[in-house]
């Protein structure tokens, strides 16, 4: 039948749709339609229950903000504000967004999905990208060491303006200043080995001066050495201010599918998803489009997961060309204020990127936890939570709050534990950590190919700098490839790092942080000293893996032990094959109960002097 929409068909058939019956709706490809967003919003609002697929052509739709639905979303760990959202998904069930390798290309600040109060949603086959990317590029084509200048020639794809010494780039209806930034190496795709070297404060911006033909001087550098003649000198943006523009959100959802997607740029997080469950990501991606010659797909992680339940999926994945994380998966500490009465406390957060965060509703499991060892104090049941603004809850529990007067508590809610696999994935040519896994459900790793800037797989907790919570009870991490991850970051990065924040006075071995882990099967090339860091780990098995030196950089942090261990217990370190690996590497042991090992090299104290308070 003839839609409303001009110059489009729109065909209704029914159809099947998980077990609900459903229309299926083609969204025709039409030259003449400048805006497909009022289109997509006026067949969503027709479903408004759901049941419904919507189908596009093998064709590149372009979508604008002026329409678009708009809200004022708290997202954690991104930045909050009004967002203009383009397929606005929520209170919804049964709902397919399914293209035929179809581009989805965005123009200005929107959010292109909001997946929220739904279920049974999936997005198959569509790539999204926008008009102009989130991320400053430019090739460094000189440098003056005398005056600490150089010069950037700004890449085709960004838009720029110089004004009153100030370098601004900008996008269809936003405009950023420089902040936070890092420099690439064009040939490897990645971050400069020690490419801290070259990091600017994101608080001092630098000034510049218009040298013509998309080349601007950039002085007031506080970097310790010049980016290199040849990097690609990459900003974001002012730290709290990049954050404003994720590809895909999903909130208190559940059985969400993501399946041939390509995110080809987003201003945050290509897909954060929170207080959600049963979540399979499949042959999903984050990538510059070929041919383009950049560098930065996603500005932020490539997924995020917060306080999820049930099955968290990620499988024949490729995260790559990202300013953070492949994935991360934790939960939200809280800081406990004040206590009010003997079930009742007041409550913040600790970071401003999980500020308004939808923390905990009525019945959920919580725990009081020492902030100055990370030891669980109590649990008990929220039986009210009030809003009293986006940082300040309070809560009431069963928990008997007059027992911890005087303590410095945070409050996790436990109710959220999912089990995760991480399972045939890759993750490259990306500032900071291939995995961040705090999660007390089951996690599987496997398969994959790791060669991140910073730790290949990150297992901590936190409840005194990013606030992020999880101790996990077991974890396997087996028949995987690392490759030189390590070279970059102001501190030593391990291949498997499990480093709960605890400060130096409160480690002991009594109710170690986490629990079960195992590391088997791997095959790991370095050039770093340190593979493994563990701290505070009930149980740990380092099975059955070949490490071998790679060479390909300088060691960055010469003298660490090949594997470090302080306050474990019930430890093995068996089987591994260290044939190829430096002949004077050592294992560290400190404060460690029951440690079993027949690895070849020796056994000493010598404790990573470079992480906090060692």
């Amino acid at each position: 039948m003839k839609s409303i929409f001009t110059g489009i068909i729109i065909t209704l058939a029914c159809t099947v749709l998980t077990c609900c019956q459903g229309r299926t709706v083609h969204v025709g490809y039409d030259p003449d339609i400048q805006d497909y967003t009022p289109v997509v919003s006026d067949i969503l609002s027709g479903f408004p229950e759901g049941n419904v697929k919507l189908v596009f052509d093998r064709a590149t739709y372009p979508f604008y903000p002026e329409k678009a639905h708009r809200k004022y979303l708290r997202i954690s760990n991104n930045d909050n504000g009004f967002k203009k959202i383009c397929f606005d998904i929520c209170g919804m069930e049964n709902v397919s967004i399914e293209g035929d390798s179809t581009s989805f290309l965005f123009h200005g600040g929107m959010v292109p999905f909001l997946i929220g109060g739904s279920a049974h949603v999936s997005l198959k086959n569509i790539s999204i990208g926008y008009d102009k990317p989130f991320v400053l590029e430019a090739e460094v084509v000189s440098s003056d060491l005398k005056n600490r200048t150089f010069d950037i020639l700004i890449h085709e794809d960004n838009d720029y303006e110089v004004s009153d010494g100030i370098l601004k780039f900008k996008g269809y209806d936003w405009v950023s200043g420089l902040g936070e930034n890092i420099c690439f190496n064009p040939e490897t795709r990645s971050p400069y080995y020690s490419t801290e070297r070259y990091e600017t404060a994101a608080d001092r911006p630098l000034e510049a001066m218009e040298l013509g033909d998309r080349t601007v001087r950039l002085s007031g550098t506080t970097a310790k050495e010049l980016p290199p003649v040849g990097s690609v000198f990459v900003d974001k943006g002012p730290y709290t201010h990049n954050r404003l523009y994720p590809g895909i959100v999903i909130r208190h959802s559940k059985d969400i599918l993501v399946e041939d997607v390509t995110v080809h740029e987003s201003g945050a997080m290509a897909l954060i998803a929170e207080n959600s469950s049963d979540i399979v990501c499949r042959k999903f991606m984050t990538a510059v489009r070929p041919g383009s010659g950049r560098m930065i797909a996603a500005s932020a992680d490539a997924t995020h997961f917060v306080n999820c339940d049930g099955k968290i999926i990620l499988e024949d994945c490729i995260f790559e060309s990202m300013l953070d994380d492949g994935t991360n998966i934790h939960g939200v500490y809280m800081k406990v204020d004040e206590i009010l009465s003997p079930s009742s406390f007041k409550a913040s957060f600790g970071h401003v990127q999980q500020e308004g965060f939808d923390f905990a509703g009525k019945k959920d499991r919580i725990a009081l936890v020492d902030r100055e060892n990370l030891k669980t104090v109590a649990t008990g049941t929220v039986t009210d939570i009030a809003v009293l603004d986006d940082n300040c809850y309070t809560v009431s529990t069963d928990i008997d709050m007059s027992l911890y007067s005087g303590r410095k508590l945070a409050v996790e809610n436990i109710s959220c534990c999912p089990d995760v696999t991480v399972r045939n994935c890759t993750v490259r040519f990306n500032r900071a950590r291939s995995l961040l896994l705090s999660s007390p459900g089951k996690i599987l790793v496997e398969g994959c190919y790791f060669a991140s800037m910073m730790a290949g797989i990150r297992i901590c907790g936190d409840a005194n700098w990013w606030f992020e919570s999880g101790r996990t009870s077991d974890v396997v991490i087996r028949n995987n490839i690392f490759r030189d991850l390590g070279n970059g970051g102001w501190s030593p990065q391990a291949v498997l790092q499990i480093d709960p924040v605890i400060p130096h006075e409160g480690r002991d071995m009594e109710n170690l942080f986490h629990r079960k882990i195992t590391f088997e099967g791997n095959t790991v090339y370095s050039s770093e000293d340190q593979l493994i860091y563990a701290l505070s780990t009930d149980s740990l098995s380092v099975r059955g893996n070949r490490f071998i030196y790679s060479g390909t950089y300088p060691v960055r942090y010469p003298g660490l032990s090949v594997i470090d261990l302080q306050f474990c217990n019930h430890v093995e370190i068996l089987d591994n094959d260290f044939s190829l690996w430096k002949k004077d590497a050592g294992i560290s042991i400190i404060s460690c109960n029951d440690v079993r090992n027949n690895a070849p090299v020796s056994v000493t104290e010598n404790p990573n002097t470079y992480y906090y308070r060692n």
